[in-house]
């Protein structure tokens, strides 16, 4: 009878070992089989993992964002009287058949940052989200060239990027303020450079304080490339660019030498900011390679309580898909 016992088992042994060499046989083939039918530039892996490369995720992020560009236009094909404001009214609500949708809602930020993206400064109001953060840190060289418009008195951004990247050089403007913020420490005043002026779509020279455009600016300190551009300036930021992708232009220039933005934009006047402008001006920054990345709606407006229930302000964050001097197109 122990003998019995011992075959029967030994028996099922062989036929569990045997299915489980199947099992293992079977999704090597599988993995054979999927892998070798992608192209030529997906099977080459990143790592031993069969990670995606910085410029595989970049594609992807690219079909993600021209599918997203497609339904922005059937969407508004689809819902012709939303579009011709910016927020449909709250006493429409209960109509929601026919007015469904925000303006932001047709511009969502489905192209994916390829590294890490981490939040610097302060939470709620003037900190913004950075993609591939831990590039800039470990960054050697050259320098990482920051723009910052629009200090106020809160400079929390600021000192955090130029105390975690060594080669960080900020160039801060504001015409409403003398300098930066309290929260920047003097040991950084070296790498941080202010001046009271404002950013505008032309140079106006008898103003004061003066304004000038973002190519005057880029000229003078002999600049002809940004890795980070943070923009908040009320509204200001449509002429502004528009100006400066005028330049470029003029130039023959195609791609914005800019390696990602953090940007506020607001909808301050509803005629002059509607769904056709917004969408021209939007679609312009997008030929030029900006593609958006994150979004955050900023509703300090709504809490202060300043009459405005809409929200009316979002930060975005775009980064340049066309950009080759960029370091968020190298491998992390």
């Amino acid at each position: 009878m122990g003998i019995r016992i011992v075959q029967v088992c030994g028996l099922w042994f062989w036929v569990a070992a045997a299915f489980f060499l199947f099992v293992v046989l079977n999704q090597y083939q599988t993995l054979q089989h999927i892998t070798s039918d992608r192209p030529a530039s997906e099977s080459h892996a990143a790592s031993p993992h069969f990670g995606l490369t910085t410029r595989q995720r970049l594609a992807r992020a690219e079909d993600a964002w021209r599918s997203s560009v497609a339904l922005r236009h059937k969407m508004a094909l689809e819902h012709p009287e939303n579009p011709k404001i910016p927020f449909f009214p709250a006493h429409q609500l209960s109509d929601f058949g026919k007015y469904p949708y925000t303006l932001w809602d047709f511009f969502p930020a489905t192209y994916t940052c390829p590294h890490d993206i981490q939040r610097v400064g302060r939470l709620g109001d003037g900190g913004k989200w950075v993609c591939g953060m831990s590039l800039y840190e470990a960054r050697k060289k050259p320098e990482t060239i920051i723009y910052s418009f629009g200090v106020n008195d809160e400079s929390t951004f600021e000192a955090e990027m130029l105390a975690r990247i060594p080669t960080a050089q900020i160039y801060a403007y504001d015409f409403s303020v003398t300098n930066f913020g309290p929260q920047l420490p003097a040991s950084y005043l070296s790498r941080a450079h202010f001046k009271q002026v404002g950013l505008g779509a032309a140079d106006e020279l008898a103003r004061e304080p003066q304004f000038f455009t973002l190519k005057t600016l880029m000229d003078e300190n002999k600049h002809t490339y940004m890795d980070i551009l943070k923009i908040d300036v009320e509204g200001s930021e449509y002429a502004a660019f528009d100006a400066f992708m005028d330049s470029l232009e003029a130039m023959g220039v195609t791609t914005l030498p800019i390696g990602q933005v953090m940007i506020e934009l607001h909808l301050i006047d509803d005629a002059n900011v509607n769904f056709d402008v917004f969408t021209k001006w939007w679609e312009r920054l997008e030929s030029f390679g900006m593609r958006p990345t994150w979004l955050e709606v900023n509703l300090l407006a709504v809490t202060l309580g300043e009459g405005k229930t809409d929200p009316r302000c979002v930060e975005y964050v775009w980064i340049n898909g066309k950009d080759e001097k960029s370091i968020l197109l190298q491998e992390s």
